[in-house]
């Protein structure tokens, strides 16, 4: 996995940085950090010539804070650092494309590249969100939905989708119990990761789960999208992720596809 780590010295861009080195060690990825000056910031500002000279040598200051947090974190994960003048939004744009990226990881004040990007982005701090169905599939991945909330400071969005067209007329009680079944399953999901001090919000839908996924995804400014591939029970939701990952058109939300034995992202 290719990343772009885009950096601009603060907290969630520090916590990018972390997660993102995470993520490349897991896959045997690289880590691209890229800072930004943007010198057209100080084009007749106020405070005089001496505060582009002032912000230059901070720049210069969180360039190394980010050197050092390599240094600490990144041992044996190939990490390259691009420091550049200009426009950040279109210079993480360039680079994720010419670097061939498959994911961007940018602290709030860079989201604007979100739809513009040629690969999904994730900001960090953002909103994960977590399909839920009648079977098993979310809740035998808690462990690592909490990690990777907890990881970039997220929140989460339980969607539970009950896919009532699986089911006709005559099956009412077979669909009523899928639908108690999955806020069941919903409401186990955020009694855990309340007790992991993550914030969650809960919600229903009844349709095609890879439609109410997507509706989901942009009601709620989702940045990544948390799904079961697979496991010992059949799931509509891998089916669903199938669907997402296959469709005509490429998926601006990042997808980590969590089967049951074992994580697999893409």
């Amino acid at each position: 996995m290719k990343i772009l780590s885009a950096y601009d010295g603060t907290l969630h861009a520090k916590r990018a940085l972390v997660y993102g080195i995470a993520r490349a060690r897991e896959s045997g990825g690289v880590v691209t950090l890229l800072q930004v000056f943007d010198p057209s910031l100080f084009i007749d500002y106020d405070a005089g010539p001496q505060a582009e000279t002032a912000a230059r040598k901070e720049s210069t200051k969180y360039l190394e804070e980010a050197k050092q947090i390599i240094k600490e974190e990144a041992l044996g994960v190939d990490v390259r650092v691009i420091s550049e003048e200009g426009d950040a939004p279109d210079l993480i744009v360039r680079h994720a494309a010419e670097l061939q990226a498959d994911l961007i990881l940018c602290p709030p004040g860079y989201k604007s590249v979100f739809g513009a990007a040629p690969c999904p982005v994730v900001v960090v701090p953002g909103t994960v969100l977590v399909p839920v169905d009648s079977s098993e599939a979310s809740l035998a991945n808690i462990d690592r939905i909490a990690r990777e909330a907890s990881a970039t400071a997220s929140s989460v969005v339980l969607l539970g989708i009950v896919p009532v067209h699986l089911y006709s007329p005559a099956e009412k009680l077979e669909l009523e119990a899928v639908k108690k079944a999955t806020v069941k399953g919903t409401e186990r999901l955020k009694k855990k990761l309340s007790e992991k001090c993550i914030k969650t919000k809960e919600l229903l839908r009844d349709g095609y789960p890879d439609e109410e996924i997507l509706k989901a995804a942009d009601e709620f400014s989702v940045s990544r999208i948390i799904l079961p591939s697979g496991g010992t029970t059949p799931s509509e939701l891998a089916k669903a992720a199938a669907i997402l990952l296959d469709g005509p058109q490429k998926l601006k939300w990042h997808v980590l596809l969590l089967p049951a034995e074992e994580a697999v992202a893409y």
